[in-house]
Parts: C-alpha cells; sequence; structure tokens
C-alpha cells in the first residue's frame, strides 16, 4: 500500500483529516509526535525543531546553519517512519523531500480564500478583512519557507498528486477520496519504489551526520553506495575526503562511499587577495 504525505492550508482540519484517513485505512498515523523522540536523539528543545518548521532564520533568531541541521534531523525521522508500509503522514513538511518515490502519494487539502478568512477570523477574533490579509501573509510566507528549506514551491498545486477543495467536499468525502485514490496502481509499492525510497534514507543519515562539519554537503544514495559532494580548496582536498569517509563509512547501510571535491573559488580568491 502507498505512503501517503498530506499537507494543508488548514493546519487543524488537515490534521484531522489525515487521522481519519490513518483510521480508515488502518494505517500508522504520523505527525509532529516524533519530534520529542528527535529532540532527545540529538539533546536539543523540541521546541526548536517546532519552530525550525514554522519559521525562517533570522538575525536575531535561529541563524540558517542551525535551521538546516535542525530541518535534517526531522527529515532523518521522518524517513525512519516511513520505511514502514502503511504510513499517513502529517506536519514534517515531508512533501518537499521525499520525492522522486512512486508509491508515496502527496495530497494537497485546500480552501478557498473567504473559508480560510472565515476560520482565522474564528481563530484570531479578527475581522474577515484583517483575516484575508492574514491568509495572504501565510500562504506568501510557506512559499518563501519551502524554497527557503528545500528549493520548491509548496504552494504550486502540479507538486502534488492529488488536490482536495474542502470548499464543496466534506471531511469525510475528502477521506473516501484519498482512501480511493490508494488502490490506484500507479501508488503501490515496487521494488523499485521501495529501493528508491531506502536510498533516499541512507542519504539523509550520511547527511545529519556530516552537517556540522560540511553545511554545505551534498549527498545522494543507491543500493549503498553513498556520493557526497562537498567544497574545498584544493590542498583541503585529501584531508576532507578521508574525515568524511571515517564518518561516514561504518554508518548501516553504507557499502562503500565516493567524495566529490569541488574547488572553492570564491575561498581562493579570497586567500589570493589577502
Amino acid at each position: 500500500m502507498p505512503i501517503i504525505i498530506l499537507l494543508s492550508d488548514s493546519y487543524e482540519k488537515g490534521k484531522e483529516i489525515a487521522k481519519k484517513t490513518a483510521d480508515k485505512l488502518d494505517y500508522k498515523y504520523v505527525d509532529r509526535h516524533i519530534l520529542g523522540g528527535i529532540a532527545k536523539q540529538y539533546d536539543i528543545p523540541e521546541s526548536k525543531l517546532i519552530k525550525a518548521l514554522d519559521d525562517m532564520p533570522s538575525l536575531l533568531g535561529m541563524s540558517s546553519k542551525t535551521w538546516h541541521q535542525y530541518l535534517a534531523y526531522i527529515q532523518e525521522g521522518t524517513f525512519k517512519e516511513l520505511l514502514d508500509d502503511k504510513v499517513v503522514c502529517y506536519g514534517l513538511a515531508a512533501h518537499l523531500y521525499v520525492l522522486g518515490v512512486s508509491h508515496v502519494m502527496k495530497v494537497r487539502i485546500t480552501m478557498d480564500a473567504e473559508k480560510m478568512a472565515k476560520e482565522i477570523a474564528a481563530k484570531e477574533g479578527v475581522s474577515i478583512e484583517k483575516a484575508y490579509k492574514i491568509y495572504k501573509q501565510q500562504i506568501k510566507f510557506r512559499k518563501k519557507w519551502s524554497m527557503n528549506a528545500f528549493n520548491i514551491d509548496e504552494t504550486d498545486l502540479s507538486h502534488y498528486d492529488l488536490v482536495i477543495n474542502l470548499s464543496q467536499i466534506d471531511d469525510e468525502e475528502a477521506v473516501d477520496m484519498i482512501a480511493e485514490a490508494t488502490t490506484y496502481r500507479k501508488f503501490q509499492p515496487m521494488t523499485y519504489s521501495i529501493r528508491c525510497l531506502h536510498d533516499r534514507e541512507l542519504a539523509s543519515r550520511v547527511r545529519t551526520v556530516l552537517l556540522e562539519k560540511f553545511p554545505e554537503v551534498m549527498v545522494s544514495a543507491t543500493n549503498g553506495t553513498v556520493v557526497i559532494q562537498i567544497r574545498a580548496l584544493k590542498r583541503e582536498k585529501q584531508k576532507k575526503a578521508q574525515i568524511i569517509k571515517e564518518l561516514v563509512g561504518n554508518l548501516p547501510g553504507v557499502n562503500y562511499v565516493e567524495v566529490h571535491i569541488i574547488n572553492d573559488i570564491f575561498r581562493q580568491a579570497i586567500e589570493t587577495f589577502r
């Protein structure tokens, strides 16, 4: 059965539909409750992981390096959950990083602006006019957040396999539509798609290990072969490659490590003119 990753304009409404879908299909439901375990694993406050999902880096707040590290921790923890079959995932931004896996079905729940404004007005105790402005700001922020975090515009509906507008459809009908879509042949797990998911989980684990020392590291994995790309000066190449292999070579699932080092022309230019 496929994995379901759900995103909603309304967080609470989406959570409700995600839970009902998991119950109907007898799936495991995964959401931000896993952040407690991730926080404990990395000895950081759970509130900071939540903040990473909801906010952007700033001069007076979380640094860009720390923000990306926390998102990587969340990504790693989410992949571990998704390796199990029959999962509904919500609230962890997984729709932005679980890509290229055909048995993952990405669902977007939307509402028209009027309905969203009424919901915001009731929740925040503001006028409808103010609520409209808040809604527009939220959409603008989510686009900026997703682009900065994963270079994907999550407001672009073309990124989803199924889009359901609750303006004309009630919650139970939405759940039925999602459940029906899981029977489509396109979303059934195949050997290749399962392998793709395991490859992405391994790449995520490797990247998490390397981020502290190499913040701009890029990692891919294929059947246990891990390809790592970083920037470095020519004189640093051999040393950094050795450090990387020592850090990740013995991780479970890693059979071979290949390090590609790109010449850091910016640092080289700075050193040249010193």
